[in-house]
């Protein structure tokens, strides 16, 4: 259900907010007040397309929202789930932004979408009917979509599109599988090569940095030496070392601090220094005797690094991505090794799944005819209740291959006179009939309880009187199994309302406003007694008024 709309900055809208109802939900107002302007602005919503024409003149961008009610255990809930669109909070809100500069924005549930998406979360949501040819259910590709509703075969009909998907994809798998086939052989040379370039390296994690500070070291051998040497010299051996001078100083403290005592602190600080020289001396007599600089291993080491910066080019920055490349081609160079029995194996599956396919296809268009059927003597009959009395309805099948339709390709046959053959609808009707006769094929279709909103455009154009009449009472009963909004210029039609909201447009300080206001009891009378009479309202075109709402 459609819950409300926001509009801002659209065409000759500034900013308005309209609430839906369950029910029948009417739209009235003088010609040229700005109606079809909100079926504009929801057709946009759910994916029409959008120009910078609708953006409200001064403005820099349009605002376009739609939120709506979506029952949990829907055939629509399930549909966008399976389109990613998370409805578990059993609402939708789906928005537009249509900048001056720059492309159009599309928004499910606060998340950018793309128009694909947006359009696979739309289908189904709601049917816009107008009194043109370019309304939906004149289009032939949907004329299998209004047998699968009125047959309640919604669920069989999509098992077979999934069905088709899934056969399509592993058709796809298996021409780029054999394509590669060709080049396979290469490719696999070219796998093994890599994998034992970076075997045969022997890499170690952490071995460049190693290597690294080992050639350091090399490149400054001479001052490492001469610095080691040097200090353990003056700190050990060399007269008037370091060590000799504070064992003498130790000494003397030492004899001192026996006759005071404050001198005990310093004389041990002198110990110390003494013991940590020692010990410094020790390692540094450790360095130089364990410090080697072989020759030719400064050439080595270079050749090493060269080999990992060149693999590095090749596979990764560190030698842990390499290491990382080398697992990934192995896997690939696997996969490649099992190509035939994939091969195989997808083609075996393709097999089955197109037989499951073809079996499923059959059996759906024989309960696609079996509903044609009875869908053709309902819509003759209402045809004659809404006053096309010789009308004739058919529908012809023809079979094409299989498809995510099925095999099934249906047009609806038309003829207003019986002295005039059956011919496609869309060729034959006339303003009027195109009307009444989607009123009927729309209430016929919802019998199965889609749940999908069903929209008017003024579609009842044409008609009046007594017809108008009965056409008011099949939009109602349609109201009464899915939400109908309905734009209309026939009292007869906007008396059944369960809300009605008017439509009026003003000029205030130069600047166009439209007003979208929901009618109570007493605006509602004055608003049919308008539609009656026009804009002169009489006391006899009130009293109709009062009477068609039930005195």
């Amino acid at each position: 259900m459609l819950l409300g709309l926001t509009l801002r900055n659209f065409t000759i809208i500034d900013d308005i907010s309209v609430s839906f109802g369950p029910g029948l939900n009417i739209i009235t107002g003088e010609t040229g007040a700005g109606k079809s302007v909100i079926i504009d602005a929801l057709g946009i919503i759910l994916g029409g397309k959008a120009s910078v024409e609708d953006i409200k003149t001064g403005k820099d961008e349009a605002h376009l929202e739609a939120l709506f009610e979506i029952e949990p255990d829907s055939g629509i809930a399930a549909a966008l789930e399976a389109a990613g669109v998370d409805v578990s909070g059993g609402e939708l809100l789906v928005k537009r932004v249509i900048p001056r500069k720059g492309r159009p924005r599309s928004f499910v549930n606060g998340g950018i979408a793309t128009l694909r998406m947006v359009e696979d979360a739309a289908s189904g949501l709601v049917d816009i009917f107008g009194q043109h040819e370019h309304q939906a259910l004149l289009r032939e590709e949907n004329h299998l979509k209004v047998v699968d509703e009125a047959g309640g075969l919604g669920g069989a009909a999509a098992g077979e599109k999934e069905l088709f998907r899934k056969y399509r994809s592993l058709e796809s798998e298996i021409t780029k599988l054999s394509e590669g086939e060709k080049t396979l052989a290469q490719r696999e040379d070219f796998l093994r090569f890599q994998c034992s370039e970076i075997d045969d390296a022997l890499l170690q994690e952490g071995e460049d940095d190693e290597l690294e500070d080992e050639k350091k070291k090399l490149l400054n051998s001479e001052r490492l030496l001469s610095a080691a040497e040097g200090a353990y010299s003056k700190i050990y051996e060399s007269e008037g070392s370091i060590l000799g001078a504070l064992t003498r100083i130790s000494t003397d403290l030492g004899d001192a601090s026996r006759i005071d005592p404050s001198l005990a602190a310093p004389a041990e600080a002198v110990e110390n220094a003494i013991i940590q020289l020692e010990d410094a001396a020790a390692n540094l007599r450790d360095y130089v005797s364990g410090l080697e600089f072989p020759e030719g291993r400064l050439e080595v080491v270079e050749d090493r690094l060269q080999e990992i910066s060149t693999l590095k080019r090749k596979y990764g920055d560190t030698i842990e991505e390499i290491l990382g490349k080398r697992r990934e081609l192995g896997a690939e160079l696997g996969r490649t090794a099992n190509f035939e029995e994939e091969l195989s194996r997808l083609r075996a599956e393709s097999a089955s799944v197109r037989n499951e396919l073809d079996a499923q296809a059959r059996e759906l268009s024989a309960k696609r005819k079996d509903a044609a059927s009875r869908l053709v003597k309902t819509v003759e009959k209402e045809l004659r209740e809404v006053g096309i009395k010789s009308a004739r309805f058919s529908m012809s099948f023809a079979e094409k291959p299989v498809s995510e339709d099925g095999v099934d390709s249906a047009a609806f046959m038309f003829s207003a006179n019986p002295d005039e053959e059956l011919k496609p609808l869309v060729k034959v009707a006339s303003g009027g009939e195109l009307s009444r006769i989607m009123l009927v094929l729309r209430e016929a279709a919802s019998r199965s309880g889609d749940g999908s909103v069903v929209i008017f455009d003024e579609a009842d154009s044409g008609v009046g009187g007594a017809v108008a009449e009965t056409v008011g009472k099949k939009i109602h009963a349609l109201s009464r199994r899915t939400q109908v909004i309905c734009i209309t210029h026939l009292p007869q039609v906007a008396k059944f309302a369960d809300s009605h909201l008017a439509v009026t447009k003003s000029v205030e300080g130069g600047k166009t406003r439209v007003v979208i206001s929901a009618l109570g009891r007493d605006e509602r009378v004055r608003e049919l007694a308008r539609m009656i009479g026009g804009i002169n309202i009489t006391r006899k075109t009130l009293d109709a008024a009062h009477e068609m709402l039930g005195g």
